[in-house]
């Protein structure tokens, strides 16, 4: 996660890592973003902001991009964007990423 506004973004991250114990969060600032995905090399990050390193990524969610009530999200390739953001829907897109690695990894096995 590394989202503008700190403690938003540290609350974020403890409100999934109490929902979904089982997924790794990690909290970033914004500048530190691209460093921390080639050390960390996630599945998916939440920001406020796109680079080349975040478009790599197997899925990434821009919040309030422009100061809007508004996620710009991709999934595997696939983009859409959601407005009237809820917390429900940023967990259902963590679980998303979830379903999508376990069928990558049947499809290996």
């Amino acid at each position: 996660m590394a989202n503008e506004l700190c403690t938003y973004r540290e609350t974020i991250a403890d409100v999934f890592q109490e929902l979904r114990p089982h997924y790794e969060i990690h909290c970033v600032g914004p500048d530190d973003l691209d460093r921390e995905i080639a050390r960390l090399r996630p599945h998916m990050v939440l920001c406020s902001r796109l680079t080349d390193a975040v478009r790599s990524l197997l899925a990434w969610v821009l919040l309030y991009p422009d100061g809007e009530n508004r996620a710009e999200i991709s999934t595997a390739g696939e983009r859409m964007t959601l407005f009237d953001v809820e917390f429900d829907h940023l967990l259902s897109i963590l679980d998303k990423i979830e379903l999508l690695l376990r069928g990558s990894r049947v499809e290996t096995a």
